[in-house]
């Protein structure tokens, strides 16, 4: 199988922030195809596949930004372009029916939402809802981090690192409105990004990333409970560590470590809960985010400014490093084409 993905960067506006990999599989090749800058720190991307644009995050202070870049057949294209309303855009996400792109302001506490025109251009900023308060940890948790969101039953879950609360949304006639329903974790943990589970609807997996733990909650009617803490890190680990991205695949659910510099592995049961099968060396330095195709895992190494590719035992829930490799500028997401 021939597959191809787009990685964004912590690249300056003169470097090349996004690139474009094709990975053969039969053939165990891992080229880059094109490369494209001009936007400072494009830091996590988005493709909306409808309409042949790819969406960039331009993280920075005191206020970011989000780009729509067409998709040419001769590379990227710059189309629009509308401020982030915060600070640090870190995360990107389309509503289901592909009207709304939502944008997460970590350092502004805040969650953009942009309504799309019929070529995917970004027409305007229709909301900016802002989070309020602080958490246990002062450094970490001093306000608000919004982190993430994602489109789950008809409802938008958003992170909030700073808070220790997973937010639900749900939309009406354009915008968000908030349904009071909350995922309420422990003191410090600070949940980072979630991931869902079809099989199992009601549950939800929030990987913390000050706690270095995967959180599974259960929907039990209009409330969620915490029902397992998994952790990501060997016991008798001691140094600092940051978890970075959680993804499932199948019965597989892999989560990253930056410090630990892995992917932890968990088997997801019949039942929603996680049995650990291991934690595996990603093959360089702070994996941010990673992708799975298939049988192999793409890891993009922020601090060794490296892409490597693991190879996924499902039967023992195992990965190995291969042979594939790419050098890159500080590569901090992964998005599937």
């Amino acid at each position: 199988m021939i597959y191809t993905f787009y990685t964004g960067s912590y690249a300056l506006a003169d470097e090349p922030g996004i690139c474009l990999f094709r990975l053969d599989t039969e053939k165990q090749t891992l080229e880059r195809l094109e490369s494209f800058s001009g936007i400072h720190h494009p830091s996590y991307l988005c493709l909306g596949r409808e309409c042949g644009m790819l969406y960039a995050v331009q993280e920075q202070v005191p206020e970011g930004m989000v780009h729509g870049l067409a998709v040419t057949e001769t590379g990227l294209e710059l189309r629009s372009s509308l401020s982030s309303g915060g600070a640090d855009p870190c995360h990107l996400s389309m509503s289901s029916g592909g009207r709304a792109l939502y944008a997460a302001n970590y350092t502004g506490g805040s969650l953009a939402v942009y309504r799309l025109g019929a070529d995917g251009s970004l027409k305007r900023r229709s909301g900016l809802y802002q989070h309020e308060g602080k958490g246990a940890d002062p450094i970490r948790q001093e306000c608000a981090h919004v982190h993430f969101s994602g489109e789950h039953e008809g409802l938008l879950y958003v992170t909030d690192l700073g808070l220790d609360q997973v937010f639900v949304y749900q939309e009406r006639d354009g915008s968000l409105e908030d349904t009071g329903l909350r995922l309420t974790l422990p003191a410090g943990y600070g949940p980072r990004h979630l991931e869902f589970n079809p099989e199992r609807p009601e549950m939800v997996y929030v990987l913390c990333e000050l706690a270095g733990k995967v959180v599974v909650f259960q929907k039990e009617e209009e409330r969620y409970t915490l029902i397992q803490e998994a952790d990501t890190l060997p016991a008798d680990f001691k140094g600092k560590n940051i978890s970075a991205a959680i993804k499932r695949s199948k019965d597989l659910l892999f989560t990253s470590n930056r410090g630990h510099d892995s992917i932890a592995v968990f088997r997801i049961r019949k039942d929603g809960m996680l049995t650990p099968t291991g934690i595996f060396p990603s093959g360089g330095k702070t994996p941010r985010d990673f992708e799975i195709f298939d049988g192999l895992l793409a890891a993009a190494h922020q601090d060794s400014d490296s892409l490597t590719v693991l190879k996924i035992d499902r039967e023992r829930g195992a990965l190995s490093l291969t042979d594939l490799h790419a050098e890159l500028v500080k590569p901090c997401c992964i998005c599937r084409v």
